[in-house]
Order: structure tokens, then sequence, then C-alpha cells
């Protein structure tokens, strides 16, 4: 590359980025990333003493041939949180900066909710998925949309659920996605 060509990825040049930071999204995703993404999303959000002695709140109904039926309750089918990443890594075939921009706002998210707050069995899987699709969308000109993200997550949460993970992600966040290469590089560090 030319002393000032820029990177594809942004809009200075190539010199001025952290040459890591650059080597770093050119990697594969691995297990070892899967594992450690899934330990910082374990810390946003801690589950109550007894997963099954929270109150789980109703399934979402859907209409099939004109009635009303009841989803199944998340639970009776709800992989590990890493399994569930690594799902969503093949399904998805996302790639790594958009991965990894997860840290970010697992990190912020965490700052944000009140240290005694609990959350059900699948509420770490609901958080995970929903960083994961406004990283993307953040990203990305053209991102999947949020029915793909059904399908992804092995149709595990109903379209209406994601959309309102989306919106109540983004609502925690203040709807401020903005990072710089600064805490890029600080949250990406373990993998530099």
């Amino acid at each position: 590359m030319a002393v000032d060509e820029r990177h594809p990825a942004s809009l200075i040049p190539v010199r001025l980025h952290e040459p890591a930071l650059v080597d770093l999204m050119r990697q594969r995703i691995n297990l070892d990333m899967v594992s450690y993404i899934a330990q910082q999303a374990v810390r946003v959000i801690n589950l109550g003493d007894e997963p099954h002695s929270l109150p789980t709140p109703p399934c979402t109904p859907y209409r099939a041939s004109g009635q009303i039926e009841r989803a199944q309750p998340h639970s009776s089918r709800l992989p590990s949180l890493h399994d569930f990443i690594i799902i969503l890594v093949h399904n998805s075939r996302v790639q790594i900066p958009s991965l990894l921009t997860t840290l970010i706002y697992l990190e912020r998210l965490r700052n944000k909710l009140p240290k005694m707050a609990k959350g059900m069995p699948c509420t770490r899987h609901r958080v995970f998925l929903a960083t994961l699709i406004v990283a993307c969308k953040y990203l990305n000109d053209s991102a999947p949309k949020n029915k793909h993200w059904h399908d992804y997550a092995g149709g595990m949460f109903d379209p209406a659920e994601i959309n309102l993970m989306e919106k109540q992600l983004l609502f925690l966040l203040d709807y401020d996605l903005r990072f710089d290469e600064k805490e890029a590089i600080a949250h990406f560090n373990p993998f530099m």
C-alpha cells in the first residue's frame, strides 16, 4: 500500500491506524474469541441465585391457522451462551469487526445496568444477540434484517422479540454507538 493510501474500511491513511488493529481485522474468528466474548457477556447481568426461581414472562403468542397458540418456553431449548454465539457466528457469517464490536457495547451496557439487576436464563443470549445486531447494522452498509437474525438464532426468538431487544439496547446505550480506535484497541487488546 502506498504511504497515503486510505484503508478500505476507513477515511484516513493506513499509516495512521494501529498496525496490530489492522492485522486483527484481517484474522478469522476463532474459539478463543468466542469464549472471551461469552465471558464478557456473562459479566453484563447476573442471573437469579436459582435460575428457575425467577418468574418467567408469558410466552409470545403467534398465529397459526387463525388460532392463537403459545410458543414453547425458551429454557427448554436454550443452548449455552458459548454455543449460542458459535451458532450465530456460523449462521450469520459475521466478520471479526462486527463480532469484536459487541465487546464495546457489552461493556457500555454493563456500566449502565444497576449492579443488582437480575436476568432470566435467556437474558444473556438476548443481550448478546442485540449487541451483535446493533454492531452489524452500525458497521455495515448492508446488514441482515431482524427476520434473518431469527433464522440465524435457530428460531430461538421471534422477530418481534428481536425487534424489541434491539430497541431496548439502543435505548439503554442512549443511541450512541460511536467509538474511536482508542476504545476499540482497549477492548480488542486480548487478541492483539
